[in-house]
């Protein structure tokens, strides 16, 4: 099996598996209890914050880490724990239609409870408009909720753009970097709320966190005992947050070195694809993880389908979105119903290789005569 599909979930690498068995096996305790054990589990979870801390640059006298079960999650979290703790000093939500489901989904869930949801328009490119930010803040804005990276056509966010314009204002900023820790330098200082699952950099799938400024006090999802953060209940998994740490720092110690080798490959495959007829890239350069393209008369869902039939794995969209449906990303960037129908999604990796893109070269060439 050749897998194109590193956006919707990366193989989980030998080193975090390896990880998560021996946490497991060496802290038996509850991070929570009292005893030997207990205090050995809870000494490993706080040199386990330490250690994200250190990898992402951050001041840990400044934030808070709450593990989550991914990004989904910590943005529920971070969205709906604004909305219960901040109403009383505002009531505006902004976003863009380019935002992950589970920001779109939980913004209309605070749109039904009386919120006023408003969407920032985007440029030609897919990047956020400031200007049209500019216009749509006020003093009744308690949070922006944006991507760093949009995870169908690979668009990276001049977030440090929009952090400027929410100098002076009450707006607090939560940055869904999902798609682009361990892939594109990131400097997450002074940004007051960070979300990211591991399964985009090879950790294990049902891990993530939250990371909010301390002065920010959210209402939890859920409601229980006492933990390791008063914002989520529960035992902590130590062996998942332990194998979250090591997917973590194993990415962005290679992350120069992958991001060249992969910009070698995005470029390869991006010409070899454009050679053929009908074909038209819809992604833009500066991200080469992400690359979107379309090829005439051809549904996405169908060139999925096919391909998987050759035992190539690529997809149509994100994977969180429905399938068998236009891309609401490229037809808002193209204004093109077809081409957003026809899209498809090939996200690479460093453990992909030209060889590979050849054969995928060739799936698609044969298609393509038929």
């Amino acid at each position: 099996m050749i897998y194109f599909d590193n956006a919707a979930n990366r193989p989980v690498k030998k080193e975090v598996l390896d990880e998560l068995i021996k946490t497991e096996m060496n802290f038996i305790g509850n991070s929570n209890s009292s005893h030997e054990a207990g205090l050995l589990a809870h000494e490993k979870y706080l040199s386990l914050e330490k250690e994200i801390m250190q990898a992402l640059d951050l001041d840990p006298t400044a934030y808070d880490l709450i593990f989550t079960s991914g990004a989904t999650e910590s943005n529920n979290l971070a969205i709906k724990g604004i909305y219960e703790s901040y109403s009383g000093f505002g009531n505006t939500f902004l976003s863009s239609e380019f935002e992950h489901s589970s920001t779109n989904a939980t913004m209309a869930y605070l749109k039904d409870k009386g919120a006023n949801v408003s969407l920032i328009s985007t440029t030609n490119d897919g990047k956020l408009s400031i200007d049209d930010l500019k216009n749509k803040l006020n003093d009744n804005c308690i949070l922006l909720a944006l991507s760093l990276v949009e995870s169908e056509v690979g668009t990276i966010q001049d977030y440090q753009e929009v952090q400027k314009a929410l100098e002076g204002k009450e707006c607090k900023l939560l940055l869904d970097a999902t798609q682009g820790i361990g892939k594109i330098p990131v400097h997450l200082n002074g940004i007051d709320m960070i979300s990211f699952g591991g399964h985009k950099f090879g950790g294990i799938t049902g891990t993530g966190i939250l990371l909010k400024k301390k002065e920010i006090i959210l209402t939890p999802l859920l409601h229980g005992g006492k933990a390791e953060s008063p914002y989520r209940s529960g035992s902590t998994p130590l062996g998942l947050f332990s194998s979250f740490a090591k997917a973590l720092t194993l990415s962005l110690s290679s992350l120069e070195k992958n991001y060249a080798y992969v910009s070698g490959l995005s470029s390869y495959l991006r010409d070899a694809l454009l050679s053929i007829s009908g074909i038209r890239l819809n992604s833009f350069s500066g991200n080469p993880y992400i690359n979107n393209f379309s090829l005439k008369g051809v549904p996405g869902g169908e060139m999925v389908k096919y391909l998987s039939s050759r035992g190539i794995c690529i997809s149509q969209k994100s994977a969180c979105s429905i399938p068998q449906t236009p891309s609401k990303v490229i037809n808002a960037i193209y204004h093109d119903k077809q081409r957003a129908l026809t899209s498809f999604r090939i996200s690479l990796s460093e453990n992909n290789t030209k060889e590979e893109i050849n054969k995928l070269i060739e799936a698609i060439r044969s298609y393509h005569a038929l």
